[in-house]
């Protein structure tokens, strides 16, 4: 097979400045050449909120709920992945929704369908048992909850930080469907030198007493 003579760079330089000339004094070339622009970007655009909206997204820590697991302030990363083969098991921190609320909580599943949640002399129990939480909450409850029995496909959750959170415990929240989880949490990404695993590494604030704003708090409001 016969190769292609070579061309020499100057002459082949003059003539792609020439079919560069050609073409932007061709109308319809620029046309194309712009369409094929934006539906490049409009492909990237829709990809990326694809992505935000279906496999994972950074949220915002908004509050005092789950200290000193996760503050007040920091970015998580949540995959929505994990709860389209599976159910959220206990002990995984999930983004969810409340009814009659605009923005998403973050709170931790303690209770699984077909359970019985009850809150006396400031423990949890499941089933009648005490449920262990030592890694994440020492503490007493302060009000107690009358025994919950956990629906079928929902979960039961609370806060970490237990006497300053609103979840299942409030009337107007109760137990959460599994179309109420959004994702799940694995780690904190910002600020950087609080990146971690939330499930084995912890926060700065792990063992400092939580010291409440100012203002009153008053459980279930």
């Amino acid at each position: 097979m016969k190769k292609p003579a070579n061309v020499d760079p100057k002459l082949r330089s003059q003539m792609l400045a020439l079919r560069d000339t050609m073409h932007k004094s061709d109308a319809p070339y620029r046309r194309a050449s712009n369409i094929d622009f934006f539906l490049c970007l409009i492909f990237y655009v829709v990809l990326a909120l694809a992505i935000r909206l279906f496999v994972f997204e950074p949220v915002l820590v908004s509050g005092d709920s789950m200290y000193p697991t996760l503050l007040d302030g920091e970015r998580m990363f949540v995959e929505k992945l994990t709860y389209l083969v599976e159910p959220p098991q206990r002990g995984d921190i999930v983004i969810c929704h409340y009814p009659y609320y605009d923005e998403n909580c973050v709170k931790r599943v303690i209770g699984l369908p077909g359970e019985t949640i009850e809150i006396a002399g400031g423990m949890v129990y499941i089933d009648g048992a005490p449920l262990e939480e030592g890694a994440y909450w020492e503490g007493e409850i302060w009000k107690d909850m009358a025994p919950q029995l956990v629906p079928e496909d929902s979960v039961f959750v609370i806060g970490d930080n237990r006497n300053y959170s609103t979840d299942s415990r409030d009337r107007a929240v109760g137990p959460l469907t599994y179309g109420q989880i959004i994702g799940k949490v694995h780690f904190v990404i910002w600020p950087l030198e609080e990146c971690r695993n939330v499930y084995t590494e912890p926060s700065s604030q792990a063992g400092v007493p939580y010291t409440p704003p100012l203002q009153n708090f008053y459980w279930g409001q």
